[in-house]
């Protein structure tokens, strides 16, 4: 029942110019990619089960494209589709392959050249896989958390006339937790203080915030602050092994300091992220050790202590359970309401080309028009969903657990998943497989704003999700982890 597991990143840059997507003022498509963008692959083995853990540099996938990048990674390395998880970093600086509604960009509708590279995806996801499982040595698995304080803040600002807006929530929840599961050769490698010191295949890195350090004005293709983080943490913190950004419950947290005009603010969240997520894992040896005495002395009798790791370590279970559930929306609009105000919109639009205004103004008019079109379509297409499928997917590696949830989440919700854990240390990531769109808690809908209120519409929802959404996540997600453990007790 040994563990294997093997790690590798390739480069997922798209062609250029190409739009990039989360900024709907952006008004320009990136000629230059400031640092490539990447796909970073863990493959994970025990006899009968494979899991993949795939992290991209990427807005968001839809979950067609998600489902085709798994069936062609099962296909390549031989598991089941349904032991894959797919993470996007959610950068603002990347492309967002088959988004329903286009949130910015230079060019109106998708191009051929767009369009390629999502048909490129299923190959380069597949080959860092393939890359990966090439790998695989016999592996230990721990984990630990740290605290960062500082980098983030709550963005669910009240303001003095009673609305909110993104910008800076001081008094709301904000978890500072950088979560670190490392994986290391089972068999040790240079000596270090008496024990062999395992070399490094990957770690993992879970934090929840939104990628957007670097800001719209930036015309460039870049995976923000997780290029910096992954690059000081492979080479500095864990040299050798492969980083892995899981990006967290990020839905309602923005960088305390974003949207730079500059590079080099990312560079500084990056690293300091990167050490902490290496300080939380710095004094973790995933090898079972035994303290041993030695006899030693001179003019005196001295003991010395060394660890030792352990001879015929036991196994660490490598477990995968998953869970579709009905995501339930809030009440759908009238059609008559939607062909008013897409006549509304129409007329807002004319006027600012008329007046010659930009993409920067023009884009965040069309953002609703493109919606409106689609729901208006959809109507007639023989009615709009109530309700959407979601796919909430948890693995066991040793102790640890990864937990990955469809959609911008809250970090309310993702910080009780972990609170409620039966593993030692659990990511919660949000962004996993078909990204679908924002999930508040309860309690924040009488506030209105973008994430209840507005925030679907780039997701070609027809209405918010309800506020159950929450509990369904955060319950199914306990769920599977109670499944997961339920040996432990």
């Amino acid at each position: 029942m040994t563990m294997l597991a093997g790690a590798a990143a390739v480069d997922i840059t798209p062609p250029l110019p190409v739009d990039v997507l989360g900024f709907v003022r952006r008004a320009v498509a990136p000629r230059l990619a400031w640092e490539p963008l990447l796909a970073t692959a863990c493959v994970l083995r025990t006899p009968g089960t494979t899991v993949v853990i795939v992290a991209a540099d990427l807005a968001g996938l839809t979950t067609p494209i998600a489902d085709r990048i798994r069936e062609r990674i099962a296909e390549a390395i031989g598991c089941d589709p349904a032991n894959v998880l797919l993470n996007s970093s959610h950068s603002h600086s990347a492309p967002w392959p088959g988004a329903t509604i286009k949130l910015g960009g230079e060019f109106d509708g998708w191009t051929e050249r767009e369009r390629r590279y999502w048909e490129s995806l299923p190959d380069l996801y597949a080959s860092a896989a393939v890359q990966a499982a090439e790998r695989l040595v016999p592996a230990r698995v721990g984990g630990g958390v740290g605290r960062v304080a500082g980098l983030a803040v709550n963005r669910r600002e009240r303001t003095a006339d009673g609305r909110t807006i993104l910008g800076w929530n001081p008094d709301g929840f904000i978890d500072e937790s950088v979560v670190a599961i490392r994986i290391d050769e089972a068999g040790g490698g240079p000596a270090r203080g008496g024990a062999a010191s395992p070399g490094g295949i990957a770690t993992f890195v879970g934090f929840g915030c939104h990628p957007v350090v670097l800001g719209p004005e930036l015309p460039h293709v870049s995976p923000d602050f997780v290029g910096p983080l992954r690059r000081h943490l492979s080479s500095t913190g864990r040299p050798g092994a492969v980083t892995v950004f899981l990006q967290g419950a990020a839905g309602n947290v923005l960088p305390l300091e974003g949207f730079f005009d500059h590079h080099g603010p990312e560079v500084v969240f990056g690293e300091r992220l990167a050490l902490e997520a290496a300080h939380a894992i710095a004094d973790l040896d995933p090898r079972p050790t035994t303290i041993e005495g030695i006899e030693y002395g001179s003019v005196t009798p001295i003991s010395l202590y060394r660890r030792r790791p352990v001879e015929d370590p036991p196994a660490q279970p490598l477990r995968v359970a998953r869970r579709i559930v009905a995501l339930p929306l809030l009440e759908l609009p009238a059609v008559g309401a939607l062909e008013t105000e897409l006549a509304e919109r129409h007329a807002d639009l004319a006027a600012r080309r008329a007046r010659g205004e930009t993409r920067a103004t023009t884009n965040p008019v069309k953002y609703h028009v493109d919606w409106l079109e689609a729901m208006l379509a959809a109507e007639r297409a023989g009615g709009r969903p109530t309700e959407v499928p979601g796919e909430i997917w948890a693995a066991r590696l040793g102790d640890c657990a990864i937990v990955g949830a469809p959609g911008e989440i809250f970090g309310e919700i993702g910080a009780a998943v972990r609170a409620g854990s039966p593993a030692a240390v659990t990511i919660f990531a949000g962004y996993c497989q078909g990204v679908l769109g924002y999930v508040p808690t309860p309690e924040e809908y009488p506030y209105g704003g973008y994430e209840p209120a507005v925030s679907h519409r780039g997701y070609g929802l027809p209405a918010p999700f309800s506020p159950d959404v929450a509990g369904i996540i955060r319950e199914t997600s306990l769920s599977l982890l109670r499944e997961l453990f339920a040996d432990e007790g």
